[in-house]
């Protein structure tokens, strides 16, 4: 199986007097870099069996932004597990139900992202740092993963837009 992970575009910074942190968008310049991102991430993946994004605006944009690109935007589906904070072992048990998909594309946060690579990979640390909109293919025997899975490649945002 293989796991895509990717991280959500540029948002509006942290802090902002008009947005709560949890409810913060992604800004202009984070959707045009995503939606010329997402026709890399198309060209790279090509297709893909689901899509599971977190329920914050600025994952769940950028995963309607890929969804369109890949043409799979009723493979979106919202899942908890993917909050800012939330456990990489639950994350694991709740994907556990797309084992028998062959591929998937996770869209989420930092450090949370990292932490999740790590685990995909049988490590117990943060061996990935995901920028914005950074995606990044982890290939897994099934989930959750028994065993270390293998890092096929990570591609940084400017990669991806670059993709012709």
């Amino acid at each position: 199986m293989l796991v895509h992970l990717l991280r959500h575009a540029i948002a509006v910074q942290r802090g902002a007097a008009a947005f709560p942190n949890d409810d913060r968008p992604l800004t202009d310049e984070g959707k045009d870099k995503m939606k010329k991102g997402a026709r890399g991430i198309a060209r790279v993946i090509g297709s893909v069996d689901v899509i599971v994004t977190s329920p914050l605006v600025r994952a769940a944009d950028t995963a309607r932004i890929a969804a369109e690109a890949l043409g799979a935007e009723h493979k979106v589906e919202v899942s908890k597990e993917l909050l800012p904070g939330a456990s990489a072992k639950k994350l694991l048990l709740y994907l556990a139900k797309y084992k028998n998909l062959s591929s998937i594309l996770i869209v989420g946060h930092e450090p949370d992202l990292g932490y999740l690579a790590s685990a995909l990979l049988g490590v117990d640390r943060p061996v990935i740092e995901f920028k914005k909109g950074a995606l990044s293919c982890i290939e897994v025997s099934t989930l959750p993963p028994k065993g270390a899975g293998t890092l096929l490649w990570l591609l940084q945002p400017k990669q991806l837009r670059d993709i012709k």
